[in-house]
């Protein structure tokens, strides 16, 4: 026992305690260090901003020279600068609109940063993948395309979906090939599909009916948008017979496109499925009905409020119908307080 004093007195608690003071020592050298870091990350991101608005907003043309200056005045060698100016470099073409943006592809070429993002992408990470070409995806830096392609089909669900919208930012062929796709694509692609084609004005591929019977049913609706979107109706019979088609969401986007392509003659296929329908396609019947619909659609209602048992339903028939034919209503459902009620609402959604 007494042995066990002593050590437990002469080493272990004195160990102890320097092992204590060494931990707050580096504890607080680390804090100093990271708040020194901090603050000199800042100042440097803060010189990148400033030389990137001077450079943007001048008319200089030797962007080389001047860049190969300023490199020497920021520890450009490192990977986190290198980040940093990048990011700088996305943010301002994010935030700036117009013919002054023209010159930012031009800054991150000067910078080297295409090799930069191009190591990002060889990267075995794919987070750091989707970094690189995201970059070359915001910078629309076109030469980045073929490296971009071989990943549409990783198997990483992520990185094939940032590669696939990335892609489509920077080809300049038509989009014939995505007929052949055969990878689900989300409704926020989906969505960013039909953001480039409005900006980028794509041409409505050769191939639309391709798109349209294709396997992959993301494939389908983007044709169905498409269409829509080119006011294309020359696949209008092809368009006609997806209302058969075994995908719920398939059926639904072509009920919504009938009256944005005004196809008069779909009036009786809707009638004829209403019933088998669920409840959201109903909705979307009904409102496409209000559209493109004419006497068969009203008799079609009136029967159909008689026994509607639904309240959704009911409430979209009631607004059909008297978009078709306002004064139907007043005339013969008079006496039907439930509907008179509901027209009401219809009129004013706060009653």
């Amino acid at each position: 026992m007494e042995v066990f004093k002593y050590y437990l007195i002469h080493f272990i608690v004195p160990l102890l305690v320097i092992f204590l003071i060494v931990v707050i020592l580096v504890t607080i050298s680390d804090r100093i260090v990271y708040e020194y870091s901090k603050q000199y990350r800042s100042a440097v991101r803060q010189k990148i901003t400033t030389f990137l608005t001077e450079l943007l907003f001048t008319d200089a043309e030797d962007y080389e020279y001047r860049i190969r200056e300023f490199k020497k005045q920021i520890p450009y060698g490192s990977t986190w600068c290198k980040s940093m100016v990048t990011s700088s470099i996305i943010e301002l073409k994010q935030n700036i609109k117009g013919e002054v943006t023209a010159p930012i592809l031009d800054i991150y070429k000067s910078f080297g940063l295409p090799n930069f993002s191009e190591k990002l992408i060889n990267s075995r990470r794919w987070y750091i993948k989707c970094k690189g070409i995201y970059h070359f995806q915001v910078l629309e830096y076109e030469e980045g395309e073929s490296l971009v392609k071989k990943y549409m089909n990783h198997k990483n669900r992520i990185l094939r979906s940032n590669a696939f919208i990335a892609f489509i930012s920077l080809t300049s062929k038509k989009l014939d090939f995505l007929s052949d796709y055969p990878y689900e694509i989300s409704l926020i692609d989906e969505l960013k599909v039909m953001d480039l084609l409005y900006h980028k004005k794509f041409p409505i591929p050769k191939n639309i009916k391709d798109w349209i019977t294709a396997q992959n049913p993301s494939i389908v609706k983007l044709g169905i948008r498409f269409m829509v979107y080119y006011n294309y109706t020359v696949e209008k019979d092809t368009l006609l017979s997806l209302l058969q088609s075994d995908n719920k969401m398939i059926r639904k986007e072509v009920i919504i496109a009938l009256q944005d392509l005004f196809l008069f003659e779909a009036e009786p296929l809707l009638i004829d499925m209403f019933a088998s329908e669920e409840i959201e396609n109903k909705i979307a019947i009904l409102q496409t009905l209000a559209v493109i619909g004419n006497q068969q659609s009203i008799v079609f209602i009136d029967d159909y409020l008689h026994r509607s048992v639904n309240p959704a339903t009911k409430l979209e028939a009631v607004r059909t119908l008297d978009t078709l034919d306002p004064s139907y209503l007043k005339s013969n459902f008079k006496e039907d307080f439930e509907i008179i009620k509901i027209k009401k609402h219809v009129k004013n959604p706060y009653l």
